[in-house]
């Protein structure tokens, strides 16, 4: 197994068992104690948090207390220190002993048993976390002395009562489990409670260790007392990304309605050594799992759809590495939940990849597009973490199984939320009085290029939409005079929208030629949740995870200022509504010039179709002549 992986997850489910107190080989010793009134500890860090888990020590055998001594230099003097076996422990030692390659028998004052874990702890193996790497089978005799003598304690037909246990006090603040306790060599269970308030973990294989010395003249007892929990936890992280390649994370998450939004999704792939396989997928309680749950919020997104799956640069592939299921989320009829599922990979089905390892990154894109429901905003929010009310959001979880002696039982990660952003304006169309002028068309452009819209059958706003081919590019002032247009992006240095009143209405003897034009530009400003651990790259710096925290609209005014932020004043707008005058006569314009420019342009046409028509009857008297 490559080393970047063991460090990846040093504490894996399927560690070895713990050496640390399989002290030593050992010499006869002359006494032999059944009673051990001397104390140590264990010392058990949980580097994935205590939560979860409930650890207990069952003692092996006792060390021979009073007995064994120091050497000159403040080690432990081997040729004094000998394990002792009480009797009710012996049968399930020697069962588990014979789960080994060692071959025991009874010598001078040890017994089979004691003789045993003499051998036992001689025995040493380079073998990962003790077992074949990717397997459940023991490859260390440790490791299959250990697993024998759990089975022998957990199983629902126990055979073996441990003479002493204690049940080790967890301290969530330092991670840590400790017990104080009969000196003597333990076995190590944990009774782990899986779930989604559990942390993200798994439950330890069985441990072996040793408590310290009670002998104070032993100065170095090395790691005697020590160890590690055997869990191994699994990240997911989550973020919006600019393309279907997930190499940029989006900052600026703003978006138009039926957009393609981008999402990469990052995990790694748990240590599985310990654990059992079933390449038929047929044996619920063999079959690993290993899935990503990706959750659009309902009906604010449309399309979900898998882009790519990778393995490290290995490209994926959909049901032979992987299969892909869409459900319905609480609240929708639409397909929003994705399922990405590898259990055909991390199972070894025989047409999945075999080449992946344990700790290899898994990287998945993902896409949607944002729905004509999706929410628009005229406001930021207060930076923060979760899920926006202003805005859309996109969630994720991982599965992974988390039991090496049952692989349905699940941990389930719950991974960030990020949101993704559209917006609003509205157009208020009135008469000069100030009263509202149904019936008027507009026409919101970018550069050039007329948006289409659709209408929302619940509010009557129009809607950005690319995809309706009966979609439009007239807006049409209702009842009350109003337009509401949803659905349009934002950027930072902004998105400028061209409205055209486009058709006067042709009712009340409006004027045609003071139809007027502006501009709005939105301008939005985001701050990252820096909580979130996804990274797009090695040199980035943020995730695409960005809360929307401010929005502003700036206006050009039409040359008239029939464009205004009400009906009473002639200055620009400056919210999200922006208020276009009709009048029927140029007496109705501003009192700021705009009435003599109207009248010039009035003449002017006037001008111009006096002089068209002297020159048709100049070229027919010229014809007639």
């Amino acid at each position: 197994m490559k080393s970047s992986i063991r460090r990846f997850l040093s504490g894996v489910a399927a560690a070895a068992i713990a050496l640390t107190g399989l002290a030593l080989g050992v010499s006869s010793a002359q006494a032999e104690t059944t009673e051990n009134k001397d104390t140590g500890t264990i010392t058990v860090t949980a580097s994935n948090g205590t939560a979860g888990h409930e650890l207990t020590a069952y003692k092996i055998a006792a060390y021979n207390s009073g007995e064994y001594a120091a050497t000159s230099d403040g080690k432990l003097d081997t040729s004094t220190f000998k394990y002792i076996v009480d009797q009710g422990d012996e049968s399930a030692i020697e069962t588990a002993l014979d789960a080994t390659s060692i071959s025991a028998t009874a010598s001078g004052t040890r017994t089979k048993a004691e003789e045993g874990l003499k051998q036992l702890s001689e025995d040493s193996s380079a073998a990962p976390y003790g077992y074949k790497q990717g397997t459940n089978e023991g490859e260390s005799n440790e490791r299959k002395f250990a697993d024998k003598l759990a089975s022998l304690k957990s199983s629902t037909t126990s055979t073996w009562t441990p003479s002493y246990s204690l049940q080790m006090t967890a301290d969530k603040d330092t991670n840590t489990f400790t017990a104080t306790l009969p000196e003597g060599l333990y076995l190590i269970l944990d009774g782990y409670t899986s779930g989604q308030s559990a942390a993200n973990s798994t439950q330890s294989v069985p441990m072996i260790v040793g408590t310290t010395f009670a002998n104070t003249n032993i100065k170095d007892s090395g790691n005697v007392g020590k160890v590690t929990l055997k869990d191994t936890s699994a990240p997911i992280t989550k973020e919006v990304v600019t393309d279907k390649t997930g190499t940029k994370q989006d900052n600026n998450p703003s978006y138009n309605t039926t957009d393609t939004v981008y999402f990469k999704l990052t995990t790694k792939i748990p240590n599985y050594d310990g654990y059992a396989s079933d390449p038929t997928l047929k044996n619920t309680k063999t079959t690993r799992q290993f899935s990503i749950i990706d959750t659009f919020e309902a009906g604010k997104f449309t399309d979900p759809n898998v882009e790519s799956v990778y393995d490290g640069d290995h490209l994926l592939t959909v049901n032979s590495d992987f299969d892909v299921t869409l459900s319905s989320g609480t609240g929708s009829s639409a397909n929003n939940v994705v399922t990405i599922d590898f259990e055909r990979l991390v199972n070894k089905e025989p047409k999945a990849w075999q080449g992946w390892n344990s700790g290899d990154t898994i990287s998945v894109i993902v896409s949607g597009k944002l729905s004509t429901a999706a929410t628009a905003t005229t406001a930021g929010s207060t930076a923060g973490t979760g899920a926006d009310t202003l805005g859309n959001n996109n969630t994720v979880q991982l599965e992974y199984s988390n039991n090496p002696s049952d692989t349905s039982s699940k941990t389930t990660v719950q991974g960030p939320i990020v949101n993704v952003y559209t917006h609003r304006f509205t157009i208020n169309k009135i008469k000069a009085d100030g009263t509202a002028l149904p019936g008027a068309t507009f026409q919101v452009s970018t550069g050039s290029t007329p948006l289409k819209f659709t209408k929302d059958d619940i509010d009557g706003a129009y809607v950005v939409n690319n995809d309706d081919k009966n979609a439009t590019t007239d807006l049409v002032s209702g009842e009350d005079g109003k337009i509401v247009v949803k659905g349009v992006k934002a950027s930072a240095p902004g998105v400028t929208y061209m409205v055209k009143e486009t058709k006067v209405p042709t009712t009340g003897g409006y004027l045609q030629s003071v139809a007027p034009t502006y501009t709005v530009t939105l301008k939005d400003e985001f701050k990252n949740d820096s909580t979130n651990p996804a990274r797009a790259s090695d040199t980035a710096t943020t995730a695409g995870d960005d809360w929307l925290i401010g929005l502003q609209y700036d206006y050009t005014q039409d040359g008239y200022k029939l464009v205004t932020a009400g009906a009473d004043t002639t200055d620009a707008p400056t919210g999200d509504t922006a208020t276009v005058k009709n009048v029927t006569s140029i007496t109705q314009l501003p009192k700021t010039g705009a009435a003599g420019i109207a009248m010039f342009t009035i003449i002017g046409v006037a001008v111009i179709a006096v002089a068209a028509l002297f020159a048709v009857r100049a070229r027919k008297a010229a014809q007639r002549a």
